[in-house]
């Protein structure tokens, strides 16, 4: 008869904290690079002791999903932070020319997150897209290029998709390529035209997205990177003259 039975467990507030904090970011509801609360307000948010709390934080950074840093804050980490990139940024830096190929790369994947960003988008996500797109089209009224606002236009569309992974993967080539990409566009990227251009092209991505045209997202996602290619490559090109 006891066999029937199982041993009741009373879940500890520090496994309930971590369970949340790993679903928020699991469902991209917070994303690689973002800053929590301070501790201070996490208390008050949660309503637990400053022990419970620090004993969550450390298991998360312990698992992988946040970085501590003294005196800056919690920040999420991006699940794949943690790979060995040392030999491919050594690759990179000796032959910056295979930049053209991980934007290749990206490409495939964005234009994958496109179309499906527009099938799975919701009322939030059109909000946040076309809040990063108003943000890079206008600072003060003048066009100005912001590696951020372009970042965080393409991370939109990446959460839009709801792909915990796609999420991340993005964040990741962001961040792994910008040494050596953000320098070179922000070159080629030096005119109001040049921006109107990007500006437009977002615009247009957002749009099909808007109307669930998934195919169109797609196509437009294709025109608007495979336009940036190109102009590494002509980049690449004028320095081996």
């Amino acid at each position: 008869m006891e066999n029937l039975f199982k041993e009741i467990h009373v879940d500890k507030i520090t496994d309930k904290i971590v369970d949340q904090l790993e679903k928020l970011i699991k469902d991209g509801q917070l994303m690689p690079g973002n800053k929590l609360p301070s501790e201070r307000q996490l208390i008050d948010i949660f309503g637990v002791g400053r022990s419970s709390l620090r004993e969550a934080l450390n298991k998360l950074e312990t698992m992988g999903y946040i970085e501590i840093k003294k005196r800056k804050g919690i920040f999420v980490k991006s699940i794949d932070s943690t790979l060995q990139l040392d030999p491919l940024k050594r690759i990179m830096q000796e032959e910056k020319n295979r930049i053209v190929q991980l934007y290749e790369l990206r490409s495939d994947i964005e234009q994958a997150s496109a179309y499906a960003a527009a099938l799975e988008r919701d009322k939030t996500d059109l909000e946040e897209i076309q809040k990063c797109l108003k943000n890079f089209e206008s600072q003060k009224g003048d066009l100005l290029y912001s590696w951020e606002y372009d970042l965080a236009f393409h991370c939109s569309i990446a959460r839009a998709s709801h792909n915990f992974f796609r999420i991340h993967v993005i964040m990741s080539i962001f961040d792994f390529s910008k040494e050596f990409i953000q320098p070179i566009i922000e070159g080629f990227v030096d005119s109001k035209e040049s921006i109107s251009t990007i500006a437009q092209q977002h615009t247009s991505i957002f749009q099909a997205i808007e109307g669930r045209h998934a195919d169109a997202a797609r196509e437009k996602m294709k025109e608007h990177l495979e336009w940036t290619n190109q102009k590494l490559i002509e980049y690449f090109q004028s320095t081996l003259v």
